[in-house]
């Protein structure tokens, strides 16, 4: 249960209601906008007993529970439509316009101007592709990937500083509504108990506050549960509105996300549309290099095109990526803090509101804060009306049994079956997959057998081929031996030869040789092969 106390602020002395939780922390006051240093609170005295509880069971005479609890839910008409006449004529605090804001009428909302987010984050594109020019003009990779990338990039950086413009507006939101939640809007100095009475009075306290309803969850959760106090005048009722309105709260601050999980999803998506894209020109530009295969200059400049393309489907991907998961992070920390606002919401109306609701009926604000009677009335008449079904339900118990008992014992029986023809199927299998291990033995030994016979077989047969690869290198080494003699004894008579002829050539030099023109005479007469002489012709 969170705990609240009061602190005056330092600077304007305006009373400030904060949670113990906070105690140690820095805080803004809603009403001078000055720096208020919470500090730890002073450990309240105990109380003797149960505070605030009050028990009574008693009920009046020739009364029933159950016709006090129908008596108690009866309404006046006359007195619900003076109700709504008084809080019609109750003045209201003019909401604030707000540029960035697109909540209508007097209820508030978490939702920012989607107009306003759009030009902030377009002006932010504008000046961040600006500053990538000096960058894509000196070949810096950051400036080619948001300049050179065709025009994926441009539209991921609109929707990433879209998305940040809504971030940073919903912050700014979200912190008004913190400081809000200093305010102390039910002073316990106008009434202890919240009455029908006292209900103009804690309305002009509100409206004096400088947050107006429409500003802030917790004004707001407050103003329609006193409307709807002074409308109804009954604490329980009151009680299921306020969690209506809590769940109200819930779905608007959920609600003004949707447009932020869009961009978070539109941005892989436009990151594939540039894959697409850059594989498309990849895939035209490798067909024309295909084309012009014959012209080697032609054929670089397409390969180079096609490697652009590859690029471009790459690098938009990655970045759209990168910028999805940039966008993400602080989105989810931002919904988890206002989540957290609508939970410290409740517990303000819950020790504040609830607690203090009195519509004059038996238990008082507790009555109002459980959301119903007094629990030994309610069981009473739970008992009463129960009374008379008591002995009918009895025989249904016994007829339960019964049919439980039958229930047991045929679900005992079917397991029993379906076990023995488990257990059956079980052996069967057994008895089949022991007779395929026995086959598959006995084939196994004969492959075996047949392997041994084979390696005898080769066995031998190497021996038998070691003893002929020996027999043929001795051969083999003999004719080696004797071809090597002869080739000596050649070598010597050339020797010989070749010295005998380096004489004759030495003689030959050291004689003249006198070469003379003898003049043609008559043709030699031939001999034939014996000796006779033939004339020529």
């Amino acid at each position: 249960m969170t705990t609240y106390f009061k602190l005056p602020c330092p600077h304007c002395s305006k009373p400030l209601k904060v949670s113990q939780d906070l105690a140690g922390q820095s805080r803004t006051c809603p009403y001078c906008k000055g720096s208020v240093k919470i500090p730890e609170p002073a450990a309240p005295a105990p109380e003797p007993g149960f505070p605030n509880i009050v028990v009574n069971s008693s009920t009046p005479a020739g009364q029933s529970p159950a016709s006090r609890l129908g008596t108690a839910g009866q309404a006046s008409g006359a007195a619900v439509q003076a109700s709504v006449q008084q809080a019609s004529a109750a003045p209201g605090r003019k909401r604030k316009k707000s540029w960035f804001s697109t909540g209508g009428g007097d209820s508030v909302s978490s939702d920012v101007s989607l107009l306003a987010s759009g030009i902030i984050g377009a002006v932010v594109t504008v000046v961040w592709l600006v500053a990538m020019i000096p960058l894509y003009m000196n070949d810096f990779q950051l400036g080619q990937l948001f300049l050179d990338r065709g025009f994926v990039p441009f539209a991921t950086t609109l929707l990433m500083f879209w998305s940040f413009a809504i971030i940073a507006l919903k912050w700014l939101g979200m912190k008004q509504q913190k400081e809000a939640m200093l305010l102390d809007v039910l002073p316990t100095e106008v009434a202890e108990e919240i009455t029908v009475d006292s209900l103009n009075n804690f309305v002009k306290h509100i409206q004096s506050l400088p947050v107006s309803g429409s500003e802030s969850f917790l004004i707001n959760r407050v103003l329609r549960g006193i409307e709807h106090f002074r409308v109804r005048k009954s604490a329980a009722e009151t009680v299921t509105m306020m969690e209506s309105q809590s769940a109200i709260d819930a779905n608007n601050v959920a609600g003004s996300y949707t447009i932020l999980k869009v961009f978070i999803w539109a941005l892989p998506i436009l990151g594939f549309i540039g894959t697409v894209v850059g594989v498309s020109a990849a895939v035209a530009s490798l067909a024309n290099s295909l084309e012009s295969a014959a012209d080697m200059t032609a054929m670089k400049g397409s390969l180079n095109a096609v490697f652009s393309g590859l690029g471009t489907a790459f690098d938009t991907t990655l970045l759209a990526l990168i910028m999805s998961m940039i966008v993400k992070i602080p989105t989810s920390a931002l919904q988890k803090s206002e989540e957290d606002l609508i939970t410290a919401v409740d517990e303000y109306c819950n020790e504040n509101l609830l607690r203090r609701l009195n519509d004059g009926r038996d238990g008082g604000a507790e009555r109002g804060a459980t959301g119903g009677a007094n629990v030994s009335i309610f069981r009473e008449a739970v008992e009463a009306a129960m009374g008379t079904h008591h002995a009918e339900l009895e025989k249904w118990l016994e007829k339960l049994d019964s049919i439980g008992g039958k229930l047991t014992s045929q679900i005992a029986d079917g397991w029993d079956k379906v076990s023995g023809r488990m257990q059956q199927q079980q052996q069967q299998h057994a008895a089949t997959l022991q007779q395929q291990q026995a086959e598959q033995q006995r084939l196994l030994k004969t492959q075996l057998d047949q392997m041994a016979n084979a390696a005898t077989q080769i066995q031998a047969t190497l021996v038998t081929v070691a003893s002929q690869a020996a027999t043929m290198q001795t051969t083999v080494n003999g004719s080696f031996s004797s071809a090597q003699e002869t080739l000596q004894q050649r070598f010597r008579g050339l020797e010989s030869g070749l010295s005998s002829l380096n004489g004759v050539l030495t003689k030959l030099g050291e004689q003249s040789v006198i070469i003379q023109q003898v003049a043609p005479t008559a043709a030699p007469v031939k001999r034939g092969w014996f000796g006779s002489s033939k004339k020529a012709r």
